[in-house]
């Protein structure tokens, strides 16, 4: 229960009239609120404590851009960490299910930059491979098609990427994909929730502007044009004057000297980035900062992945960044997952607690009762989760099949670049490490 519907409850409770009817009341108010609360996140322990011994053998899917462009990252994250949380859950005897224990394998499905025919290709032998039950995915194409395949094929699929292309999908008919579930909620938050957070900590004096303009850059795929048109909105509801817009084509921009050049002249209080590839991220903050303006950065996504930051030489201090449906980096659990993910593999992005977080809610389906082999029985215990997670509460919309956003479920987490390439949450303030710091080149500094 949160701290301020408790001290709600407590007024309720101190002013109404003694008696049974209000004392019937009370404990109506307070069961509800018990009823809302999440089931508490799964452990190791607790999915594979039990006492059968038969163990079964099944594998998962990880259908990702191993090769072909630079998301290779992200794959590679993803099917590590849930590696990683099915290595931990095959050396404690395996997922307690129904009459069995299974131990669990991947596959690798490679869509090779996200290409098109290499996303059929890697859908089909994934959902043609013998004792396969689940797919996993950060994201596999440009618009998610690969849905209807999986809806087809009745496969359980996990995917972590796309989820507007994924509302504007199942939301026509979500009867139609009972096994396909978006562990990430709505991106309308991109969209609206920047603007509003600046204006708030520019009146506080934690962050400063020379004007209230911004330049905005998006790229040409449904993720970054949608984000980008959303800013574009917000922005102006919230007193700014959008003095230039562009559109860029994705993951394929070496040098931004042409789009530097413009807003050099322009000289934005705030410039905002939502093509979101790690390399042309980097890049432009590279050649930005050759001369860089009066401004405050955004740029979408990228900053999370190691390899932004090993491109800009750890550089990017006081770049801002936000994350939905990635872990919360203030939580013992993600600190836990992060440190053993590091220790074997190195540094990780957003996916590398993700993947991990994937295996275990498909698990606890397993655990629930769910036989890896009634794809449809699996695919209506994940669309009936509302669990505690590393990455806030996760419940599914049926209307669209993605986690419900929103601070009381997966809220948008805004970060900036600190020392070193390292990341601070400094919003919202109840997971915030730190508040918001001037960026270095700016010459307008705050008030207080």
């Amino acid at each position: 229960m949160k701290e301020g519907t408790a001290r709600h409850l407590q007024t309720i409770r101190s002013t109404l009239l003694v008696g049974t009817a209000a004392a019937a009341l009370f404990s109506f108010i307070e069961d509800a609120l018990a009823a809302d609360k999440p089931e508490a996140a799964p452990t190791i322990a607790s999915l594979t404590t039990c006492d059968t011994n038969d163990v079964k053998d099944i594998k998962i899917g990880v259908l990702a851009p191993f090769s072909g462009g630079g998301m290779a990252a992200d794959a590679n994250d993803l099917y590590n960490a849930a590696s990683l949380a099915a290595d931990e859950l095959n050396a404690a005897g395996g997922i307690c299910g129904k009459g069995a224990r299974y131990k669990i394998s991947f596959e690798k499905g490679d869509t090779e930059g996200q290409r098109s025919d290499a996303v059929i290709t890697a859908v089909r032998r994934l959902t043609t491979t013998p004792d396969l039950h689940a797919i996993f995915a950060p994201y596999a194409s440009t618009s998610n098609f690969e849905e209807n395949l999986m809806a087809k094929a009745q496969m359980p699929y996990l995917i972590s990427g796309g989820s507007e292309a994924t509302k504007g999908i199942i939301s026509k008919n979500p009867d139609g994909f009972p096994t396909v579930w978006s562990r990430v909620p709505d991106y309308g938050g991109y969209g609206t929730d920047l603007p509003p957070l600046i204006n708030k900590n520019v009146e506080a004096g934690n962050l400063a502007v020379p004007a209230k303009t911004v330049y905005i850059i998006g790229s040409d795929d449904p993720y970054g044009t949608t984000i980008a048109n959303g800013l574009k909105d917000s922005f102006t509801a919230a007193g700014w004057k959008v003095i230039g817009t562009e559109t860029v084509p994705f993951q394929t921009v070496t040098d931004w000297r042409t789009q530097l050049a413009h807003i050099r002249e322009l000289k934005p209080g705030m410039i905002i980035l939502t093509e979101w590839s790690p390399a042309s991220d980097a890049t432009f903050f590279n050649q930005f900062i050759e001369q860089p303006t009066d401004s405050l950065l955004f740029e979408q996504y990228a900053p999370v992945i190691p390899e932004f930051n090993n491109m800009t030489h750890n550089k990017a201090t006081g770049v801002i960044f936000d994350m939905l449906g990635g872990a919360v980096d203030s939580r013992p659990d993600t600190k836990e997952i992060t440190a053993k993910y590091t220790a074997k593999f190195g540094p990780g992005g957003y996916f590398s607690v993700a993947g991990y977080n994937d295996m275990i809610l498909y698990a606890l389906c397993i655990n629930k009762g769910s036989d890896p082999a009634d794809h449809l029985a699996v695919g209506k215990c994940l669309g009936s989760l509302d669990v505690d997670t590393p990455s806030g509460r996760i419940a599914f919309d049926p209307t669209t099949h993605l986690a419900r956003q929103g601070d009381d479920y997966m809220p948008t987490i805004f970060y900036q670049v600190v020392d070193k390439g390292g990341k601070a949450i400094v919003s919202p303030p109840f997971y915030a490490d730190q508040k918001f710091a001037q960026p270095y080149w700016m010459t307008t500094k705050p008030a207080k």
